[in-house]
């Protein structure tokens, strides 16, 4: 059974490091990608859903954002598989978006 809380709380401090710290726009891609990658894979034990950890839920509380994006086409970490992609692209499933690579879109 995943851990949704874990997931979203997850998702909520990328996002909040994202937008309101202004943490990662200093670095560059690499070294975004890094700090998340990291994030998600000491999250494992956790159990936790890496589309909700990589989805733009963090964005949809706050009025002031205008970011429309998932975390993983920020970042360009598919959603599906984690792996760090080219081209990681939003698709609308349902709810929310989700950011796919190419090879797990098809």
């Amino acid at each position: 059974m995943t851990d949704h809380q874990t997931s979203y709380t997850i998702n909520s401090m990328i996002g909040r490091l994202y937008l309101k710290n202004k943490a990662f726009q200093s670095l560059e891609l690499g070294e975004q990608q890094s700090i998340v990658l990291d994030l998600l894979e000491a999250s494992y034990l956790s159990d936790v859903n890496i589309g909700e950890i990589l989805s733009n839920e963090c964005f949809l509380s706050d009025r002031e954002t205008d970011e429309k994006r998932t975390l993983a086409s920020i970042f360009q970490i598919c959603s599906c598989c984690g792996k760090v992609k080219d081209s990681v692209t939003d698709y609308h499933e349902g709810f929310f978006p989700q950011g796919l690579c190419a090879d797990c879109a098809t």
